[in-house]
């Protein structure tokens, strides 16, 4: 088995990271994480996304995030989908809902992730979604679609264990981030992990976002490494994803690099 990681969400177009993507890639490459998936959330960093995956051969995906709905524009599809017939390109999104904030409006949330799901069935391409206190809205929409985008990936899961069911009966791919060492807010995550089948499990930082690190009284960690996310800490989430699956690391890393290969359809 190989101990290589794939970190299948990394924003690597936000500002902490401006001028710096070198420097976190090869820290990220030291701690065993071979491959990451660049993710756009609006047309701007999309086409950021497409051009550093070309440059250090990852993967990347071309969409508005629930945030950003409403910048959407009678121009954006078709600017998406020539995005989206780059070679390094390879799914749609991140989109979808988040009811937390509504930084857009539910109706225009709605209206533009039906939008990108017609993007993945013109394209054929996988659909990356963000799910924030939505899940009944974005299940019924799921469960609606699911016959015409057969790969769907719903990342940063952080719901209820009858949540995870149900996206798991729809037969979609299911991402964990560093909520899982979270003893505060992920802790309840660990008691039902298990139930994700091995060929639907990936693992990812978010990072900036979501540290590993946040609750840990290591003394060796830091505020920065608390605050801060960087795709080098995949390492902790795939240790605890292990632990509460009682599989073995190098085992999490075996089929989650499969299922990266598998579902983004990568030769290699």
């Amino acid at each position: 088995m190989s101990n290589k990681l794939v970190d299948i969400c990394v924003n690597l177009t936000d500002d902490v990271f401006a001028g710096k993507e070198k420097n976190i890639i090869d820290a990220a490459n030291k701690n065993n994480v071979a491959k990451m998936v660049l993710v756009g959330n609006d047309l701007d960093s999309s086409l950021k996304v497409s051009s550093l995956a070309e440059q250090f051969s990852f993967v990347a995906t071309a969409g508005y995030h629930p945030h950003n709905a409403k910048d959407w524009n009678e121009k954006s599809y078709d600017r998406l989908l020539s995005i989206l017939k780059n070679n390094h390109v390879k799914a749609v999104g991140e989109c979808g809902l988040d009811f937390n904030r509504n930084f857009s409006t539910p109706e225009i949330q709605n209206s533009v992730f039906l939008n990108h799901i017609d993007l993945a069935k013109e394209t054929n391409l996988p659909l990356f979604v963000h799910e924030r206190d939505a899940f009944h809205q974005m299940h019924s929409i799921i469960k609606d679609s699911i016959k015409d985008c057969d790969k769907i990936v719903v990342h940063c899961f952080t719901g209820t264990k009858n949540a995870l069911i149900d996206y798991l009966d729809l037969g979609v791919h299911i991402g964990l981030t560093g909520w899982i060492c979270d003893d505060r807010r992920g802790k309840h995550l660990r008691d039902f992990i298990n139930i994700i089948p091995d060929d639907k499990l990936f693992i990812e930082t978010d990072s900036p976002y979501l540290s590993p690190y946040i609750s840990s009284k290591k003394p060796e960690v830091t505020s920065a490494m608390k605050h801060l996310n960087k795709p080098e800490y995949l390492v902790e989430v795939a240790k605890d994803v292990a632990k509460y699956r009682n599989q073995s690391y190098d085992y999490i890393c075996e089929i989650t690099y499969q299922n990266y290969l598998k579902f983004f359809g990568i030769d290699k």
